[in-house]
């Protein structure tokens, strides 16, 4: 009856580390960039890279 006892708790040991070790990396949380990102810019840069006119300009 012991080792029932026993493996019950390292069972329940290893699912908690699990547990804290997926929640870490499921609650990456999302920071800003520091400094100014401008999205404008870096879409004119990404298109002309690819040699693609941007439609979505307005006129």
């Amino acid at each position: 009856m012991e080792w029932f006892i026993g493996s019950a708790l390292v069972m329940g040991i290893i699912v908690v580390m699990l547990g804290l070790f997926l929640g870490k990396k499921k609650g990456h949380k999302k920071r800003s960039v520091p400094g100014f990102f401008s999205f404008d810019q870096y879409k004119e840069r990404e298109l002309s890279k690819r040699g693609v006119f941007d439609k979505t300009k307005w006129k």
